[in-house]
């Protein structure tokens, strides 16, 4: 059976994990782990497919391959995940579950937000990524996103797939925590989004309940300066709303280095 999108035969299945064999995530330049210890990419000297979760090796271009685990998105449609999600694209990624009350409505606010601001480029060529850590059906993701106001607006995707191959991604996005029943706690899943300009190899990442205008500011970042969009709304004021802290007197030789 041919994908309905992009012509390729459809996988038989998910690649299987090897959870022993897992390397710890990949730290990306730019942006930090959160929960857990970080390992290096490997240069591989021939095969470029990477085998084990959360791994990913390098292409003779300087970008990285993923695995390319199968998934289905909030329309039931198959996607492959590296080939069609990251693979040349400009993306953001978040974790979260249909269900899910607490910090995946906040996250959802949060990146709507974000993506309103930067609308123009949003689906050509930035797109959004929600990954279920629930293994939730089409249906549930779908209706997830209906009450969020999410559903139908350009670039956004919410995929679902085993919960190995979730969690082989998340840890390939640098989100893990050594102790393994934390790192399955639904309760206590990751906040963070990860962000990605797959061409160029420029990886990011910050809270994703956080400011939108800040989380648009990170968006915009990962295009290189001469071909930066430009957005009224996100111009920097120059200001970083700290207060002054009482009594602080500054230390003359520290000053005098700067």
């Amino acid at each position: 059976m041919n994908d309905p999108i992009h012509g390729r035969p459809h996988l038989d299945a998910a690649a299987r994990l090897d959870r022993r064999g897992a390397l710890l995530p990949l730290l990306f330049a730019g942006g930090a782990a959160l929960l857990g210890g970080c390992a290096t990419a490997r240069r591989p000297a021939a095969d470029p497919a990477p085998t084990a979760g959360g791994e990913t090796v390098f292409c003779p271009d300087g970008t990285r391959t993923f695995p390319n685990y199968l998934l289905r998105d909030q329309d039931g449609r198959e996607v492959l995940f590296h080939d069609d999600l990251v693979r040349g694209q400009v993306f953001a990624a978040t974790f979260g579950y249909a269900s899910c009350k607490g910090v995946c409505t906040r996250i959802a606010d949060s990146m709507g937000g974000a993506s309103e601001l930067i609308a123009p480029i949003m689906a050509n060529p930035v797109r959004f990524y929600t990954f279920s850590l629930a293994e939730d059906s089409p249906t549930e993701l779908r209706a997830s996103m209906k009450a969020r106001g999410l559903y139908g607006r350009p670039g956004w995707s919410y995929l679902t797939g085993p919960a190995e191959t979730v969690r082989s991604i998340r840890w390939a996005f640098g989100f893990a925590d050594p102790d393994e029943e934390a790192d399955a706690s639904l309760a206590f899943h990751t906040g963070m989004a990860r962000f990605g300009n797959h061409p160029i190899d420029k990886w990011s990442s910050c809270p994703a309940m956080g400011n939108p205008v800040n989380i648009a500011r990170v968006i915009v970042a990962l295009f290189p300066p001469s071909r930066r969009p430009a957005f009224p709304a996100l111009d920097f004021d120059g200001g970083n709303g700290a207060r002054p802290i009482p009594g602080f007197r500054q230390v003359p030789a520290l000053v005098a280095m700067r």
